[in-house]
């Protein structure tokens, strides 16, 4: 294969890759809790270089580049748009800070924005994604559960606190926040598992959460459709540079077979 060809080909399957995660944020539009996330590149060096036979940038014939390649993705932990819903059980986070909610299969911890919950016939705090199944934890890491699953009298207060008529306070939802975000771990479209240590956070920095809304997507739609314009029309320059290498190699064939 050409020099040439190798880097058009490379660059291509890079925006492809880059395609597919644009894909997904659009897919996501609607999702509660969803964090935007961006295809990470990088120049890749020669081989020459990368081995260390010469010093990047010497400008010799085996470092003249090694086009691009995709090194992951990264998530932006942006607050997204809080919308009311009217539904009690529907948590935001005004601010920093997530849920913590539990596997019901498992017991596995995991972190969320998304506080589209739902009391169960049980009273119990939960929600749903994929085939999973989680229970909302407050700050003694207990599931969230109401004393009477039939009652309508609660309430949650801005600070987490959820109030039953004639009964008074019951629990209050945990706020945790990650030391390091580079630790959580996307599992799901909204719930990351922290593979680093995270804090509780005190009454006097937690966050307002404000029953009755969502805090949905934060994806720009706008913004999402003008990187896939622009992506699409890389992969387009790359194939187009694929097919002038090879009709190029394809020519030089054919001549030196008729002078042969």
């Amino acid at each position: 294969m050409s020099y040439g060809l190798y880097i058009s080909s490379e660059g291509a399957m890079a925006q492809e890759y880059r395609m597919q995660t644009i894909a997904n944020n659009i897919a996501n539009l609607e999702t509660p809790g969803f964090k935007r996330e961006l295809a990470l590149q990088m120049a890749r060096h020669t081989e020459s270089v990368a081995i260390g036979e010469i010093e990047f940038g010497t400008g010799y014939i085996t470092d003249i580049g090694g086009g691009v390649h995709t090194i992951g993705t990264h998530t932006e932990f942006k607050q997204g748009p809080i919308s009311p819903t009217e539904v009690e059980s529907d948590l935001a986070i005004q601010g920093e800070g997530w849920f913590q909610v539990r596997d019901m299969s498992n017991g596995e911890i995991f972190l969320t924005r998304a506080g589209n919950f739902q009391v169960d016939q049980n009273g119990m705090f939960v929600t749903e994604w994929g085939r999973s199944r989680f229970q909302l934890l407050d700050i003694e890491g207990e599931a969230v559960m109401l004393p009477d699953p039939n009652s309508k009298t609660w309430h949650i207060t801005d600070d987490g606190v959820v109030h039953e008529q004639g009964i008074g306070r019951v629990q209050q939802i945990a706020l945790v926040q990650p030391l390091n975000m580079k630790e959580m771990v996307k599992t799901g479209e909204n719930v990351y598992r922290i593979e680093g240590e995270y804090r509780n956070l005190d009454l006097a920095e937690r966050p307002r959460i404000r029953s009755g809304h969502l805090e949905m997507s934060a994806t720009n739609p706008s913004t999402e459709m003008i990187e896939m314009i622009v992506a699409s029309r890389a992969v387009e320059t790359n194939v187009k540079m694929m097919h002038t290498q090879d009709e190029a190699t394809a020519g030089l064939i054919s001549r030196v077979l008729r002078v042969a």
